[in-house]
């Protein structure tokens, strides 16, 4: 069963048309007549689209009512397979290190218990783990996973392995070749800073942060709840199909 909503389906099948047209990697964006052909979509779920990927900042409207490429990176994110906050990184130089800064039982959320499909107040595993470039870190991942999953999983493996590989490794066995997770992202949005990203990014209250939360499912069974939180303002473009990462000099 399909279990994309179909809004995110059109707004996957509005980016597809984009890269395919060059839009973005800089070449100018297609007409509406275009993009009507390419996507097959009738105008006003063209038109709901592309207003919905402006929301998530990965286009924009000009002066003069057009739109272009804001980043393609971000719906790559927000769509495709998301195995790790590492693999948006393309720093050319630079150290980047990831570190498990903490493991263990929690008492899960509504918001949680809603995407887990458990009862109120049960205990999930949350696992945070942050990266840093040169020392300086700039992004964090916060997962909620089913206690029934992890609850014997050595944190040793926790430490070595990304958190999704632990999750796929520890699925019940199956007579059925296994099938892979479907990791579905809720929204993408610019937030402004709260106090895990005071202690965990040392940024001030209110800073702009770039989010991602979204869930994990395997055959339809919700098994995770993640958030990734990075320091918005540590973001930059190379070029328009790229996001990349750089670390703030320290004033002098």
């Amino acid at each position: 069963m399909e279990s994309i909503p179909l809004l995110l389906r059109n707004d996957q099948l509005v980016y597809d048309a984009l890269a395919q047209l060059g839009a973005l990697s800089g070449k100018a964006f297609p007409s509406k007549e275009q993009l009507l052909w390419q996507t097959g979509l009738p105008e006003d779920l063209l038109a709901q689209s592309l207003e919905h990927l402006c929301q998530q900042k990965i286009l924009q409207r000009t002066s003069d009512g057009f739109y272009t490429a804001f980043s393609a990176k971000p719906i790559y994110l927000h769509y495709r397979s998301f195995r790790s906050f590492g693999q948006m990184l393309e720093c050319p130089g630079g150290a980047v290190s990831t570190d498990l800064l903490s493991i263990g039982p929690v008492i899960a959320s509504a918001y949680t218990s809603e995407v887990l499909r458990i009862p109120e107040k049960e205990t999930v595993i949350r696992i945070v783990r942050l990266y840093s470039r040169d020392g300086i870190p700039f992004a964090y991942e916060e997962y909620d996973v089913l206690y029934s999953l992890l609850k014997n999983t050595p944190k040793s493996q926790l430490q070595k392995l990304p958190v999704l590989h632990v999750i796929q490794n520890n699925l019940p066995p199956t007579s059925y070749p296994a099938s892979p997770l479907l990791i579905q992202s809720q929204y993408f949005s610019m937030t402004s800073g709260n106090d895990k990203d005071q202690k965990y990014l040392h940024l001030p209250l209110g800073e702009n942060i770039l989010q991602i939360v979204g869930r994990v499912y395997h055959e339809e069974k919700p098994l995770c709840a993640f958030t990734v939180r990075t320091d918005a303002n540590q973001c930059f473009l190379k070029d328009l199909s790229t996001l990349h990462f750089h670390t703030k000099k320290q004033d002098s």
